[in-house]
């Protein structure tokens, strides 16, 4: 099948008269790879952030960071009454 090329037209804006070259539309890429690799590194993304929430969450991560806190704690306490 044989393509044809789009002639250059100018297109004339009501009331000024100015003539601006009519701009060609776009034809549709088919670049579908591309588009798939930043699905595929955004679900990556969102999976990782998912799975970050949900250790830093997890009762034995609390547990732990409220542990770490009392522990601190009582290092001062111990400072402050052994001086």
């Amino acid at each position: 099948m044989k393509q044809t090329k789009r002639q250059v037209t100018s297109k004339v804006v009501p009331f000024t008269g100015e003539f601006y070259p009519d701009t060609p539309e776009p034809t549709p890429g088919g670049n579908n790879l591309a588009a798939f690799l930043v699905m595929l590194a955004a679900a990556l993304v969102a999976g990782l952030s998912m799975g970050a929430i949900s250790t830093y969450q997890s009762a034995d991560q609390v547990q732990l960071r409220e542990m770490k806190a009392q522990s601190q704690q009582l290092e001062k306490v111990k400072n402050q009454v052994c001086r």
